[in-house]
C-alpha cells in the first residue's frame, strides 16, 4: 500500500472516529434534555419520584394538591403534513362516584392514538362555551356524568395547549401541549427534534386545580347519549 493511500486510509478511519464521538455526544445531550421535561415541575410535588428508561422521556409521579398525580410524556408523530407535537399526560387519581368515563376531545382528527376516544360510541351535546370543533362521549347511554361536571374547565377547554380531558371512576385526565418539533430539523431528517422543551409549573397547577374543582362535581347524575 502506499504512503498516500495509507494516509487517506488513516483520514477516513479519523472521520468515522469523529462522527461516531459526536453521535454519543448528540444521543446523551438528548437523553438529558428529555429527562430535564419535568424539572420546573418535580420541586412542586411531594414524594416526586422519575421513572423510566434513561434514553426515553420519564414518568413523573407524587402528590400535589393532596392528589396522586401521574406525568406522562406524549411523542405525536403520526398525522402527515404537520409537525411532530409533545403532550403532557396529566393524571389526578381520585375515586369518583360516576357510571363511567366522559371523554372531551378537542380538535379531533382521527389520528389521536393517545386517546380513548376512539372506543367510545356514544357521542353526548358539548356544553355551551367548549370551542369547537369537539367530540364529548362515551361508552354508552347512561355510561358518563353529566357534561354539566366540566363548567369549572370550560377556560381550560378553551386553552389552545388543551387537548383532552376526561372524567371516569379512577380519577380525571388531562393532555396539554408542550412543545411543537423543529421544522427544519423534521423537514431534512424526519426526527422529531424538539428545542430544550419545559413543562411550565402554572400550566401543571393550573390544570390540577381545574381538574380538582370538576372531579368535586363529578357525582351519580347521568344524561342520555346519542349515537
Amino acid at each position: 500500500m502506499s504512503p498516500t493511500s495509507l494516509g487517506v486510509l488513516v483520514l477516513v478511519a479519523a472521520g468515522l472516529v469523529a462522527l461516531a464521538v459526536q453521535h454519543r455526544r448528540a444521543r446523551r445531550a438528548d437523553a438529558a434534555q428529555r429527562w430535564a421535561l419535568f424539572s420546573d415541575v418535580v420541586p412542586l410535588l411531594a414524594d416526586a419520584r422519575l421513572v423510566g428508561e434513561r434514553g426515553g422521556y420519564p414518568v413523573l409521579t407524587g402528590r400535589l394538591d393532596g392528589w396522586p398525580v401521574t406525568l406522562r410524556v406524549i411523542v405525536d408523530a403520526v398525522a402527515l403534513r404537520k409537525l411532530p407535537v409533545l403532550w403532557a399526560e396529566v393524571v389526578v387519581h381520585r375515586a369518583l362516584d360516576v357510571p363511567g368515563t366522559l371523554n372531551v376531545l378537542l380538535r379531533p382528527t382521527g389520528t389521536e392514538f393517545f386517546s380513548p376516544d376512539s372506543g367510545f360510541a356514544h357521542e353526548l351535546a358539548p356544553p355551551a362555551g367548549v370551542p369547537r370543533p369537539v367530540r364529548v362521549s362515551c361508552a354508552g347511554p347512561g355510561r358518563a356524568p353529566s357534561p354539566e361536571v366540566l363548567a369549572p374547565a370550560i377556560e381550560l377547554l378553551g386553552d389552545p395547549a388543551t387537548k383532552e380531558l376526561a372524567v371516569g371512576r379512577g380519577g380525571l385526565r388531562v393532555v396539554l401541549r408542550v412543545a411543537e418539533a423543529e421544522q427544519a430539523s423534521y423537514r431534512s431528517t424526519r426526527r422529531a427534534v424538539f428545542d430544550r422543551p419545559r413543562l411550565r409549573p402554572e400550566a401543571l397547577t393550573g390544570a390540577v386545580a381545574v381538574l380538582g374543582r370538576v372531579g368535586d362535581r363529578a357525582g351519580g347524575v347521568v344524561v342520555e347519549a346519542r349515537s
